[in-house]
């Protein structure tokens, strides 16, 4: 006889042939090295919004244009699918527009298709052809993931001296990594039913959990994981309750938790039926949510707050991650690039909700108002009940890379305080090597620009390991090596390890060269795109 408490039948899981990779193409990290004219953005890469200067593209060559071309199947490396180590002398031949290579990092990419494409324009991206670009590169955002971008374009590696008895036919790339596929279980209650997904430790993963249509059976719940989305459907064996009563995703063990209300109260013999595949490339797809609230936040900022249509979406970003916000003007779409801030952050949010235990459909954010802002000051104006479009979450942060440090300080310069914020409660709640010390340096130019800052006080109080210290430019404050060397004391124990910067590009390179002369290593510092 069943019992009202848990009841788990064996599982029943049907699997479908995975669908072939696709390019995955960062949006918000075109390859972009600096550009001459200042011009009005139509699109941003920017993770705090912050504006950028782009070249305006011929018509056919946008983003999106360029993922179309790259899932074509062309040859865009022009080696035929080999890959082939390249001499300098080598590369130095290829220095024209009609055939253009340049090498970032140690790889060597053709960028001859992707010429028009480049938000920079053609004689931007012409300063590092024939050459190791890596510098000037690096000069003006050296977090851009090319790997992702240019991937179809990859020649092969640089290398000092390429034997001429290698034959570039038999050279092929090391054997990729095996790849973690999500472990679906489930138990129920007589009124419940809860669907577990488990990951990995600090697999830090996203959710996207979507209602078919009206169905009271049909889902789709997606898990994230980096940059691929690993797809289960869902076809219940009864009615549930949507939204659910419960969703708990856990960055640290990786682990995700879906708790539905079943509509009749009853056992189930079976959780249902489900089918398995796997998404490497989201850029084109959007999600439509209706604004809720948009208020005015301080002198030169506003909260917006977006939820689902008929919450029929639930979306959890992975931790860091951020996603642009879309919309239409003079026949185009524009789109900028913003992270949400956690629950209970701003006013409008009185419910003290549970961020780890809700259900999340609605998405909150704060934003800087630019008065010349082509999307700023659009979602300034909106109102209660108009929709906007929203990308699915993009970013490259891996929560892994902080797992061995105890001690951690993080750099926030104006609005970029929002990547930073999902950072604070995951870390301080982090079991495994327990933070020591979390200090943030928030730079602004006034006192009245500072956010958040009656939060950071009584997080401040409520745990000793946490400090907040404001720095005003106003004051005379700036990032500087001088302002940093104190906190990279070498002979103390507690010495900052790890440092996560995000603010304007200006911002961002100061930081990160000032800690390269402390000699913190790459893998001890994350900049966040900004």
């Amino acid at each position: 006889m069943m019992t009202d408490s848990q009841l788990k039948p064996p599982v029943s899981v049907e699997k479908t042939p995975l669908k072939p990779p696709a390019v995955a193409v960062l949006a918000a990290n075109s390859l972009q090295l600096p550009s001459s004219s200042a011009q009005q953005l139509a699109s941003s890469g920017s993770a705090t919004g912050n504006p950028r200067n782009k070249c305006a593209l011929k018509p056919g060559y946008s983003l999106m244009s360029w993922i179309r071309l790259c899932n074509s199947g062309a040859d865009l490396s022009g080696t035929g699918g080999r890959v082939v180590p390249v001499s300098r002398s080598e590369l130095a031949l290829h220095n024209q527009v009609h055939d253009a290579w340049m090498a970032i990092r140690g790889r060597v990419f053709n960028v001859t298709r992707y010429m028009d494409f480049h938000p920079g324009g053609v004689d931007e991206l012409m300063r590092g052809v024939g050459r190791d670009a890596t510098k000037l590169f690096d000069e003006v955002h050296a977090w851009v993931n090319y790997p992702q971008l240019l991937g179809k374009c990859y020649v092969g590696p640089l290398k000092e001296n390429v034997a001429t008895n290698v034959e570039a036919d038999l050279i092929r790339p090391p054997p990729a990594p095996t790849e973690l596929v999500p472990r679906f279980d489930w138990i129920q209650q007589r009124s419940e039913l809860t669907l577990y997904f488990y990951t990995r430790r600090m697999a830090n993963p996203g959710l996207l959990l979507k209602r078919k249509d009206t169905s009271e059976v049909e889902l789709e719940l997606r898990v994230q994981m980096a940059s691929c989305w690993h797809v289960f459907d869902f076809k219940l064996s009864a009615a549930v309750v949507w939204p659910p009563r419960a969703v708990r995703v856990g960055p640290e063990t990786g682990k995700i938790e879906v708790v539905l209300t079943k509509q009749v109260a009853e056992p189930w013999l079976t959780y249902g039926t489900q089918e398995i595949s796997k998404l490497n490339s989201t850029y084109a797809e959007h999600l439509t949510y209706e604004v809720v609230l948009c208020e005015l936040f301080n002198h030169d900022s506003f909260e917006l707050c977006l939820q689902s249509i008929k919450q029929s979406v639930l979306l959890h970003l992975p931790v860091g991650y951020h996603l642009d916000i879309l919309l239409p003007h003079n026949g185009e779409l524009l789109e900028r690039s913003y992270t949400p801030v956690p629950h209970n952050c701003l006013h409008s949010n009185s419910e003290q909700i549970d961020a780890d235990a809700s259900p999340n459909v609605r998405n909150e954010f704060l934003i800087k108002y630019y008065e010349k802002g082509a999307v700023s000051s659009q979602l300034k104006q909106l109102q209660p009940g108009t929709t906007v479009q929203l990308s699915l979450p993009r970013g490259n942060f891996k929560l892994s890379a902080l797992e061995s440090h105890r001690n951690i300080l993080l750099l926030a310069a104006g609005s970029g305080i929002t990547p930073i914020l999902s950072l604070l409660r995951p870390l301080l709640k982090r079991q495994t090597n327990r933070i020591e010390r979390l200090q943030l340096l928030y730079f602004n130019k006034t006192q009245a620009d500072i956010w958040l800052k009656d939060k950071f006080q009584a997080l401040q109080d409520s745990d000793e390991r946490f400090t907040c210290k404001n720095i005003l430019s106003e004051a005379g404050g700036r990032i500087s090596q001088e302002l940093l060397t104190p906190l990279f004391n070498r002979q103390q124990a507690e010495t900052f390890s790890f440092v996560a910067v995000c603010g304007p590009a200006g911002f961002n390179t100061a930081a990160a060269n000032s800690l390269k002369e402390l000699q913190l290593k790459p893998e001890q510092i994350h900049v966040f795109q900004g």
